[in-house]
């Protein structure tokens, strides 16, 4: 059996580099479980990570399954908490000093001005990540509008997923 505090101080390591984007430390994650630790094989973690996304935060659900296979319950326990523990202690100690600097107009400017910029960086983001999209196959940016469109008209996550995982099944097939 693993050691616990082991594979928690791994964890609590990614936590720290994946706070703010989990996928920047997907490689980390397959270096400390693949080729340091030997925990999983490269297709164990291609799995983890396969169904780590068909989830939210998908990062942090990877840690639950890279625990539970090495150490079953309380692997899958130490791993998440300790995944999370970062994050949430960043998150908590600085609502306070937020909290003192929003007294200040400057700060509070800032923070509009902030969220602007915000907006900006995701829509240039959006437009590089659908770039290789429409490269591969127009209907996949097609696809995840109209998916995008039916989710803001309050269709199901779980329909949208269940039809998409059919249509890839149907396509697949198709393609053989």
């Amino acid at each position: 059996m693993v050691d616990l505090v082991e594979l928690s101080v791994r964890f609590l390591v990614v936590g720290a580099v994946a706070f703010g984007g989990g996928g920047a430390a997907l490689p980390l994650v397959e270096r400390i479980t693949v080729a340091d630790t030997g925990w999983l094989t490269p297709q164990q973690f291609a799995i983890g990570v396969g169904f780590a996304y068909a989830t939210p935060g998908p990062v942090l659900i990877l840690a639950a399954f890279v625990g539970y296979y090495v150490a079953g319950v309380a692997g899958a326990l130490a791993a998440t908490a300790t995944v999370f523990a970062v994050p949430v202690l960043l998150a908590a100690g600085s609502a306070g000093v937020v909290a003192r600097l929003n007294r200040y107009a400057r700060f509070r400017a800032f923070g509009r001005f902030a969220a602007a910029a915000a907006v900006g960086l995701l829509a240039v983001t959006l437009v590089a990540l659908a770039r290789p999209v429409v490269e591969l196959h127009p209907a996949l940016l097609a696809g995840s509008a109209l998916v995008f469109g039916a989710e803001r008209f309050g269709v199901s996550p779980v329909l949208l997923l269940v039809t998409a995982v059919i249509i890839g099944a149907a396509a697949g097939a198709a393609s053989l």
